[in-house]
């Protein structure tokens, strides 16, 4: 799938060319400051739009190329989907060309074109030197088979050609997400008169839309789009990879700063601590000691941290090593991005890497066990998978869902949806109730369940099985009451459990009365079977028939389980027979009656108001009859047939 949208930048040495060529291809002067067309170089980031011979609109990043000015120009190499590496055919490869580079590559830049300015100023035989050179100096980098286009911005040389270029070159640039949460690192923020604050930057990703609530973070201040320009023109909606201006109403230009993120609400937070790989440079002109300073930059954010080397004393120039990072202020980070470090003075660049994770607890050095976890991430991130991360996740929040597995990956919702979904035809991961969980979780929950069922059956033979809000309390409270029954339906399809209403136990289970037990309960059925409409209190019930006290549920469960006795209420229960009495009765006086009061149902059953009132109101509740009043009307009885049975 083509980029619709494209985020060109330059890069080279002060004085090479790179804003003349930029107005030479776009038309706009990027140099706006007036400092800069006093000084003819540039001192911060230049922007212009770019319509490609193809018909795409580009943004144009022009960065500045003096070393004195080298954290504005990391603040624009971040989000450049193809970068033209400007280089001066009458001076060649300088030092700031050099550094440009490293920061190009340290930051993951995949595509660029090699542009070689003023060619009007030499001879052609120094043109093919100045080319050498170049091919010498980029070899083993990103750009060792980049095009080479030469041009000259005076006489026009080579500028049609460089626009084809381009436009083929970003032809498979992958473009960026715009259904993820909403990531827009600010580069600039004024104040216009009478429209009040903007913010300008690249759209990392996901789409912003006029009149959208939007925090700013830090300080974590939320305010609405009032109206969003790319590249002057008024738009409804921007996306991910366009160059955006915003129009924000509640806040104030004073509290936004550069390096603050314009993001969805609630999902971005700070961090002043990252867990990353680092190289350093081969250049670098020392090794890095444990908790060194150095100047860090990530977006469009700086900062300084110290860095805890986790696995050696020193890091050596050229090499590469699992570290944390910790930091001095608080700036949004997410996994995967890149960054940047420089020595704390003299201030040069000596290396980057790649943030691991953003919200790490505090790692003591040389432990086995996060070394290795951050080298599996590592692997994971050069492999463009996350599986394992997301296993991690899934273990930490058993039956998450995609949004609160989104902000615990910080994956979009459409990448871990791919990643969950080749993680369940694995059979790494199920879904359930909504949401997820690891297949080893579930089964260790599914054993638990198991486990809990076949104690409870052996400590109590006589009932049909547990509640269901008591076997819950195996497992974790973080699991919704969806997915609990979710998992018993699950359960119960694969023939492990039964489950009756509220009552589960183990397939197949039945209860099995001993010889002690089947003696005590035939004479329990026996005293409600001769107490008929006035049977005997539960207590007593239970005392004649020598039923131990730690016992008596179990009891109760088996005899109201198997139907022989009918439960009233928590202290009224009637034998079968009477009860189909009971029903038949009132079957039959609403044959020749609409009506009937509790005098009249207690002289039909020949007992008194003690039993007859709750088992009205017992036949109220199963739907057999509705109150008016003192009477009873009718409403299933015509439905039942003999015996109470529907």
């Amino acid at each position: 799938m083509e980029a619709e949208y494209i985020i060109i930048g330059t890069a080279g040495h002060v004085d090479h060319g790179k804003t003349v060529l930029i107005k030479a291809l776009t038309g706009v002067d990027t140099d706006r400051l007036e400092e800069e067309k006093e000084r003819g170089i540039s001192i911060d980031l230049g922007f212009a739009p770019f319509v490609l011979p193809g018909g795409r609109l580009a943004g144009v990043v022009d960065v500045p190329g003096h070393e004195r000015f080298i954290h504005n120009m990391l603040a624009g190499a971040a989000g450049m989907d193809l970068v033209l590496l400007v280089v001066d055919a009458s001076e060649g490869v300088m030092p700031q060309t050099r550094e440009h580079l490293d920061i190009l590559e340290l930051l993951q830049v995949q595509k660029g074109i090699v542009v070689i300015t003023k060619v009007d100023l030499v001879e052609e035989d120094w043109r093919e030197l100045v080319q050498e050179e170049i091919r010498e100096e980029l070899k083993g980098t990103f750009l060792e088979k980049a095009p080479l286009c030469a041009v000259s911005a005076v006489t026009g040389e080579g500028l049609e050609e460089l626009k084809e270029l381009i436009d083929a070159v970003t032809r498979d640039v992958v473009p960026r997400d715009p259904r993820g949460p909403l990531r827009l690192p600010v580069d600039r923020s004024f104040t216009i008169s009478g429209f009040g604050t903007v913010v300008t930057g690249t759209l990392f990703q996901g789409t912003v839309r006029q009149g959208d609530t939007v925090e700013i973070v830090p300080p974590g201040l939320q305010a609405r789009v009032r109206n969003i320009q790319v590249h002057g023109r008024d738009l409804r909606e921007a996306r991910a990879g366009q160059r955006v201006a915003l129009n924000l109403s509640g806040v104030d230009k004073e509290e936004i700063q550069r390096g603050c993120v314009v993001g969805a609400p609630g999902y971005y937070r700070v961090t002043g601590l990252v867990d990353a790989t680092l190289k350093l440079l081969p250049r670098a002109s020392r090794p890095l000691k444990n908790l060194d300073p150095v100047h860090f930059y990530l977006g469009t954010a700086r900062a300084v941290a110290r860095l805890v080397l986790l696995d050696r004393e020193e890091l050596l120039p050229g090499e590469a090593a699992p570290v944390q990072c910790r930091l001095d202020r608080p700036l949004v980070a997410e996994r995967r991005d890149p960054f940047i470090i420089r020595s704390y003075s003299p201030t040069t660049t000596i290396g980057g890497g790649v943030i691991l994770d953003p919200f790490p607890s505090r790692h003591r050095r040389f432990r086995e066990e996060v070394v290795r976890h951050l080298k599996a991430l590592e692997q994971e991130l050069a492999s463009g998978e996350g599986e394992a991360f997301v296993r991690q996740k899934l273990e930490a929040l058993p039956g998450a869902g995609l949004a609160q597995l989104s902000k615990a990956t910080r994956l979009s919702e459409a990448q871990l949806e791919e990643i969950l979904t080749k993680l369940v035809r694995q059979g790494a991961a199920c879904r359930l109730g909504g949401g997820y969980v690891a297949a080893a979780q579930l089964e260790e929950w599914r054993e638990k369940i198991l486990a809990r069922l076949r104690r409870f059956h052996s400590r109590y033979p006589l009932m049909f099985g547990l509640s269901r809000a008591e076997l819950r309390g195996e497992l974790p409270e973080s699991l919704s009451l969806r997915q609990y029954d979710a998992l018993l339906e699950i359960m119960e399809q694969e023939k492990q459990i039964a489950v009756r209403g509220e009552l589960i136990s183990l397939h197949g289970y039945q209860p099995q009365p001993g010889a002690g037990d089947r003696e005590k309960l035939d004479r329990l059925l026996g005293l409600y079977r001769s107490g008929g409409f006035q049977p005997p209190s539960l207590r007593e019930a239970m005392a004649r028939s020598g039923v131990e006290s730690g016992r008596q549920e179990e009891y109760l469960s088996y005899l109201t389980g198997q139907g022989l006795l009918q439960k009233i209420n928590e202290e009224l229960y009637f034998h079968r027979d009477t009860y189909r009495e009971a029903v038949e009765l009132l079957r039959r006086h609403f044959e020749k009656a609409e009506t009937l009061t509790l005098a009249q149902f207690r002289d039909l059953t020949r007992s008194s108001r003690k039993f007859i009132q709750p088992l009205l109101e017992h036949f109220d509740q199963r739907g057999l009859t509705r109150r008016v009043g003192d009477q009873r009307v009718a409403r299933k009885i015509a439905g039942l047939g003999k015996g109470g049975e529907e």
